[in-house]
């Protein structure tokens, strides 16, 4: 069945013509357009408009520096050469064919109906004056709003048949009128930028703004919210319009509404993907900031649920200062030494900000004199938790994730895989998403349970269905349970101790009586390792930082290595190597696991047994551990809901 954009047929573009009776005259800057427009003068009427409009966009005092290789970028649009993403430039020609796709993938196209080519136009055009740019901007959006009148908005793409009025989707038509109400207060100073254009742009404008109040996506997800953004930023940027306030009320209520449903009472957007959250929340405040400027109330329900979403972040931050790779989520690599090119540093920056709070800034700088004792915790709606020693590039951070179905198809069927940084290195990754849409077998590849670090029955995917057990943070030790139902008659069962805040013990449980195979998969970062078979261990190769894996040398298991890929935007990846341990026996089945981060390349000594008598599924589990030349007794009781960590010797621990 083909995706379709809305059912109401009466809508039809404005004619240019038409624009200035969509605008309040009336209104305080506006006498000489409105004395124009009553002596039937439209280009002159649109001309003082344009007048007002450079009078309330004022033009930077002194040129702004442009970011490397923007000016060749913009140098080419101007010549309708576009480039997106990992791939090639395309030559688009004079006669420009905007459903072409070179790239042989949707988000390319996406792209270009979203204006993405205009961004570099502008930082051009601010950086050297030069009106060619300007040129560009209206020759494009002029011939872009040609050839997509609101009438032909059901049109079927030549290409991907199964959307029909891909051009005017919700997020397209969001994004696109967001990027270009931020060209607008560029552009308008260029002597390119004529009132004729004005008057066509302001009827595309008013185009956008009936399609989005008449045909709103009305479905809980991320690209609502980008829908409502745009809406909201052309009724703010021209609020000119007759219908702009009462545009700005229908955008917050219906933004309120669809930001607390795709959002967990503990402040994660139901994606479960970092880049989603992220996007989601940058729209939510700057919607926020437009309310407060005009004077339009925000529910205390929404501040709330924003000050949640980047507790979360503050939370759930990476060390490198980016946010877990699960789902769709990518990650700079390697990450740059300088806090400030973090992906999430400005936006902890403006937490601070927003929120009037010391340490969100605090967290983005490291300025440990206002962040918390606290470095671990946990949001239990959403699934999603993280384990940490202290603040700072040197942490040991551990962040897992065992959620419930998300509300789109960016989550991937992992639940209870983890990520693995010490000592100022990534060591165990996650296998990332690789692309969207050029590569169907790859994507699938890097979205099976099976390339992820957890636990899989004959290496199929599992199903999504998770939860926790137990939450229990100490001094001594830090513990988690997780459940996942993954198969049908076969429950997942992870704990996961923190011992001492400096190495992870883990406890998988395979719960039930199906038959077939159970692997626990892992992935190290790229670079060599070195792998034990007989002896069940496996490390990393760095000079600098490493981890080991390690099973027992007489557990029931077989070691072996599989294909492992790691891609860290979108496009790019590179092998790596992982391993998994297989279960001799089927299920009900355990795996005890010890990942000890190290410094240097001596791999340390390790034990771990379970007590005697242990039964899979079992409330009560102990454990008796050894690293680093100290052994512990560790444990954890569902029914008392309580876990712990106690040192038994100092003798040294062995193999």
């Amino acid at each position: 069945m083909a995706v379709t954009l809305g059912s109401d047929d009466a809508l039809r573009s404005l004619d240019p013509n038409a624009v200035l009776t969509t605008l309040d005259l009336e209104a305080p800057g506006l006498e000489t357009a409105k004395a124009q427009a009553a002596q039937g003068e439209r280009l002159a009427a649109l001309s003082a408009l344009r007048a007002h409009y450079r009078a309330k966009y004022p033009p930077p005092e002194q040129p702004q520096r442009a970011k490397k290789g923007v000016i060749a970028e913009a140098d080419n649009v101007v010549n309708h050469v576009f480039q997106w993403g990992p791939y090639e430039r395309a030559d688009y020609g004079d006669d420009i064919d905007w459903e072409w796709d070179p790239a042989g993938d949707i988000e390319w196209v996406a792209a270009v109906y979203r204006f993405h080519w205009a961004e570099p136009l502008a930082q051009a055009y601010l950086a050297t004056r030069d009106d060619k740019y300007v040129q560009a901007f209206v020759d494009l959006t002029t011939d872009w709003i040609a050839k997509h009148p609101l009438e032909k908005r059901g049109k079927v793409h030549p290409v991907y048949t199964t959307w029909r009025g891909f051009p005017w989707l919700d997020i397209q038509t969001g994004i696109r009128a967001t990027r270009i109400c931020n060209a607008f207060r560029v552009f308008i100073h260029g002597t390119a930028f004529t009132p004729e254009f004005l008057g066509i742009l302001l009827a595309s404008l008013y185009d956008h703004q009936i399609k989005t109040e008449k045909l709103p996506m009305g479905v809980v997800h991320n690209k609502a919210i980008f829908e409502q953004r745009g809406f909201i930023n052309i009724a703010y940027t021209f609020q000119e319009f007759k219908d702009a306030r009462r545009w700005l009320a229908l955008a917050l209520e219906r933004t309120r509404e669809n930001l607390i449903a795709q959002t967990t009472a503990d402040g994660v957007q139901r994606e479960w993907s970092g880049g989603y959250h992220v996007g989601v929340l940058r729209d939510a405040v700057e919607i926020m900031g437009r309310m407060d400027a005009v004077g339009i109330p925000v529910p205390q329900d929404y501040r709330d649920r924003v000050r949640a979403m980047y507790d979360y972040l503050f939370a759930m931050a990476t060390p490198d200062l980016g946010y877990p790779m699960f789902g769709d989520a990518g990650r700079p690599f390697p990450p740059s030494e300088r806090r400030r090119d973090g992906t999430l540093y400005g936006r902890l920056v403006e937490a601070t900000d927003v929120l009037d709070d010391p340490k969100y800034a605090a967290r983005a700088k490291l300025d440990r004199a206002h962040l918390p004792e606290q470095t671990s915790y946990a949001f239990h709606e959403a699934g999603m938790y993280v384990l940490r020693n202290a603040w700072g590039p040197d942490q040991i951070y551990f962040a897992l994730h065992c959620s419930p179905p998300a509300i789109s198809g960016h989550d991937q069927p992992d639940n209870a895989t983890f990520e693995l940084y010490a000592y100022g290195h990534w060591l165990m990754p996650d296998t990332g998403f690789y692309t969207y849409g050029h590569d169907r077998e790859a994507r699938a590849w890097h979205r099976q349970t099976r390339v992820h670090q957890t636990l899989t029955l004959d290496g199929r995917d599992t199903a999504v269905a998770g939860g926790d057990l137990l939450w229990h943070t100490a001094p001594d030790v830090d513990c988690l349970v997780v459940e996942n139902a993954s198969y049908e008659g076969l429950t997942h069962r992870r704990t996961v101790w923190f011992v001492q805040k400096s190495f992870l013990v883990l406890l998988d449980e395979a719960r039930g009586t199906v038959e077939g195979p159970l692997d626990v998969h892992f992935q190290l970062a790229p670079g060599d390792a070195v792998f034990d078979s007989e002896r069940h261990w496996a490390t990393t190769a760095f000079e600098d930082a490493n981890v080991l894996i390690w099973q027992d040398p007489h557990a029931p298991v077989l070691l072996a290595e599989e294909e492992g890929w790691f891609a860290w935007r979108y496009g790019h990846r590179t092998p790596r190597k992982a391993l998994r341990y297989r279960h001799a026996h089927g299920a009900p089945a355990a795996f005890l696991t010890l990942l000890v981060p190290y410094r240097g390349r001596k791999k340390p000594q390790v034990s771990a047994e379970l007590e005697e008598g242990f039964e899979v599924g079992a409330s009560r589990v102990q454990v008796g551990v050894g690293a680093f030349g100290e052994t512990w007794q560790i444990g954890r009781d569902l029914e008392r809901h309580e876990a712990w960590a106690t040192r038994s010797t100092q003798d040294s621990a062995v193999e």
